[in-house]
């Protein structure tokens, strides 16, 4: 019986060849969505899960208030993990703190290179089950001791086996390397890290900060093994920091790893999720295709029934019961899904290079995981029966007799229940195209967000080291008398990083005893020229006024932070000593641009100035500038390894994830549409055969064949409206929430609703009018013939 399905399955695929072909284009569509998307999710959920300590790391998190702002941070300060490991043993036994991370040179004999690291407090590399490869691996504590990567040992030395080597960084400390661990996964949050630095290395440069409260530099990590003791530990170090930070009213929060990748979102205090959004979004883009797929099945099996009422007829005439039937239906859909899953297969190994492209990762059909073939041959046999069992049921359940004669009836309910399928086809493309379009312009939006500096030419000098630092003035004067630069400064960080925070500020109506927290950049009087700030009121830093060694510069949020009306109405004040405000300027986009902007405040002298941005001249060949530059750069430094980033450049990488959702989306979307118009082709082609001999009597009658073509285009117009006003609002509902994790967003007006719906009513009518045009411009006599 099963070779007799077969074989007929096998020739009704031959009989119809274009219903066989858009059923499986439309179904391998819809695979392929399925497949990608799939292997994007499990990867989203894969992250971290390799540790052993997975369920029981937490990331020690404080929310602040700010202008009547609740913002989460990932910062903290030295002596909160210190608190941590003194008095909290019992409920958290291992605690780490690290630096933020940095690319810094590091040099072996000739081999010069830059290479991402940072500074570790406590059992860092323990909880964190570094796996050692050679030699000790753990956290390094000995002064001038190092733990490196595989790959970086590797690249430095040609071989891993180089405990005891030294290495020389930023030109002039060395470092013993004491072990060497595999390289960190790329589902990994500390992917990229090459090498840890003992923390008592840090501290000797930067003695005042072990005991500092309010300079909130660092991330700190605990272990709980009982996330019962969670909330109460919340709570306690809570009321430490309180008393510690008392303007800001700090909240801690222990954000556990199995969150970190997925929900790392937080708006006034609450986490609102993250990447989990995006996850769940393609779980059901997918499910959505799928479902459209299989609607086109459905629709296109049951709709071309009747030219198979002869062979059901035939089929229970000589005893074949319903039954077995069924049976052949199912095997017929099961054969037709099976096909599909091959060449979406072959479609998804194609594409994922370009994917991986967009995404930013790496994905690969696991060809050589059991559970794989396993889930596909589920997969399959799921949507074979899905699929397959209303046009099984419905077919199987023709009268013989009025089969073998051609009349059956298909009824009311068949075609009802078709149209509430095309309905559902709408809605689901309408719901994709609106959220496709929402999603472009958010991210439009913000990209057209004022940054408040200028990015073109601008170029961050991430190889910097004390050398250059100190010849500065005269790298400077040199590169801008070889017109290879319009202008450089030297500040603590780059104008598009605000990397640090910290407390202890004061003013006139703020006079707390710890003070408040500002986010803090040091710079020097050329820096205002080389980024062209925009100055709302007062001036730039400036040589000939040697009060500004005391002066401050305000963004607009420290202004308002502060209730700044002028510039000599407050002064700031900070461990004792008073500065006078010089100049307010406008916002500069330090950190994420669908961030609130951070109140920050710009010294001449504070931090210690190291990094290097460069203004390039307009015009000119950058790349021959930059090896220019670079000669220059070495000439004052051999052991430098010239290294830098454009600020535009780095800006756009904000924006990644936008990209990557915009690109997934807009791809998923045209493969919806293009599925629902297969289907819809298909259909209308099918029923509009049906209708020949009625559209021929029309014709003889006087009808003209634009009414012919109204007629059989208005109610696929129908369909689209019912299925526009099933999607809009939910539309409008899920996005509406989407867009209330960004501080900095769009509204959503009528004219998205509008456009969407007058774009779905255009694909419709471009579908449908070419079988409709076909059948009114044919010759009624050929149609009516055989009657």
């Amino acid at each position: 019986m099963i070779k007799l399905f077969l074989k007929t399955a096998l020739r009704n695929f031959k009989r119809n060849p274009l219903n066989t072909a858009i059923n499986i284009l439309g179904l391998a569509l819809g695979f392929t969505v399925a497949l990608v998307s799939t292997l994007w999710v499990l990867k989203q959920f894969s992250f971290d899960k390799h540790y052993s300590n997975y369920r029981h790391i937490y990331q020690v998190m404080m929310t602040g208030t700010f202008n009547n702002e609740k913002s989460t941070d990932r910062s903290t300060p030295i002596p909160l993990v210190k608190t941590i490991a003194s008095d909290f043993k019992n409920e958290m036994p291992d605690a780490a703190l690290v630096t933020n991370m940095e690319s810094n040179n590091i040099k072996v004999g000739d081999k010069k290179l830059n290479a991402p690291g940072f500074y570790a407090m406590g059992k860092f590399a323990e909880l964190f089950s570094f796996e050692s490869s050679q030699g000790n691996s753990t956290t390094p504590n000995t002064p001038s001791t190092i733990i490196v990567s595989e790959s970086l040992a590797k690249r430095l030395f040609d071989k891993t086996d180089v405990i005891g080597k030294t290495l020389q960084l930023n030109g002039k400390e060395q470092y013993t390397i004491q072990g060497v661990y595999k390289d960190i996964p790329e589902n990994n949050t500390f992917y990229g890290l090459d090498y840890v630095l003992p923390f008592v290395d840090y501290l000797a440069k930067n003695q005042d900060i072990e005991e500092s409260w309010s300079n909130c530099y660092f991330s700190t990590f605990a272990r709980i093994d009982n996330p019962a003791f969670v909330s109460s530990l919340e709570n306690k170090l809570t009321n430490i920091i309180n008393k510690k930070l008392t303007d800001i009213k700090p909240e801690i929060l222990l954000h556990p790893m199995s969150k970190w990748h997925l929900y790392d979102s937080f708006k006034n205090g609450k986490n609102v999720g993250g990447q989990i959004q995006y996850v769940w979004m393609f779980a059901w883009i997918s499910v959505f295709i799928i479902l459209l797929a299989s609607i086109n099945f459905i629709n296109l099996s049951t709709a071309r029934s009747l030219k198979r009422g002869k062979e059901i007829g035939v089929l229970k005439s000589v005893g074949v019961n319903r039954r077995q039937l069924i049976a052949g239906f199912l095997v017929e859909s099961t054969l037709a899904v099976c096909g599909a899953f091959l060449i979406a297969v072959l479609l998804a190994t194609l594409l994922l290079p370009w994917i991986n492209t967009i995404t930013n990762t790496t994905l690969h059909v696991p060809f050589t995981s059991i559970q794989f073939y396993l889930y596909s041959f589920l997969g399959i046999f799921s949507v074979g029966i899905l699929a397959g069992i209303y046009p099984a049921l419905f077919l199987s359940s023709f009268n013989p007799i009025l089969a073998l004669k051609g009349k059956m009836n298909i009824g009311k309910r068949g075609f009802n229940t078709r149209k509430g399928m095309v309905i559902v086809q709408f809605a689901i493309s309408i719901f994709l195209m609106i959220a496709t379009y929402l999603v472009i312009k958010q991210l439009h939006y913000t990209k057209d967000r004022p940054i408040g500096y200028k990015s073109s030419n601008l170029v961050n000098i991430t190889s910097s080291n004390p050398t250059i630092v100190k010849n500065f003035d005269v790298l400077r004067k040199e590169l801008i008398e070889q017109r290879l630069i319009q202008d450089a400064a030297l500040s603590s960080n780059f104008v598009n990083r605000l990397s640090l925070t910290g407390g202890g500020f004061n003013w006139q109506g703020n006079d707390s005893k710890d003070g408040a927290i500002m986010g803090i950049f040091t710079v020097d009087d050329n820096f205002a020229e080389t980024v062209q700030w925009n100055f709302i009121k007062g001036r730039n830093f400036s040589k000939d006024y040697k009060t500004d060694s005391t002066g401050v510069i305000l963004n607009e949020a420290a202004a308002r932070f502060m209730g700044v009306t002028d510039l000599n109405s407050k002064q700031l004040s900070r461990a004792g000593i008073d500065y006078h405000i010089v100049g307010i300027i406008k916002n500069t986009l330090s950190e994420s641009p669908f961030k609130s902007i951070t109140p920050t405040a710009y010294f001449l002298k504070f931090l210690p100035k190291n990094k290097i941005t460069l203004q390039l001249n307009e015009g000119q060949d950058l790349k021959q500038d930059l090896k220019a530059i670079a000669t220059t750069f070495n000439r004052i430094d051999p052991d430098l390894t010239f290294d830098y980033a454009f600020t535009d450049q780095e800006y756009a990488r904000e924006f990644q994830q936008m990209e990557m959702i915009k690109s997934l989306t807009s791809i998923f979307t045209g493969l919806a549409i293009l599925i629902s118009c297969l289907g819809l082709y298909a259909l209308v082609a099918f029923l509009t055969e049906q209708r020949e001999k009625e559209i021929g009597i029309r014709k003889v009658l006087g009808a003209s064949e634009l009414g012919l073509w109204r007629l059989l285009c208005t109610e696929y117009v129908w369909l689209t409206l019912i299925g526009f006003l099933v999607a809009a609002p939910l539309a409008y509902l899920l996005m509406e929430s989407w867009l209330e994790n960004y501080v900095y967003r769009i509204s959503i007006t009528w004219t998205v609703f509008a456009a969407t719906g007058l774009t779905a009513l255009v694909i419709t009518l471009l579908t449908v009018s070419y079988q409709a045009i076909k059948a009114t411009w044919a010759n009624p006599v050929k149609t009516l013939r055989s009657e």
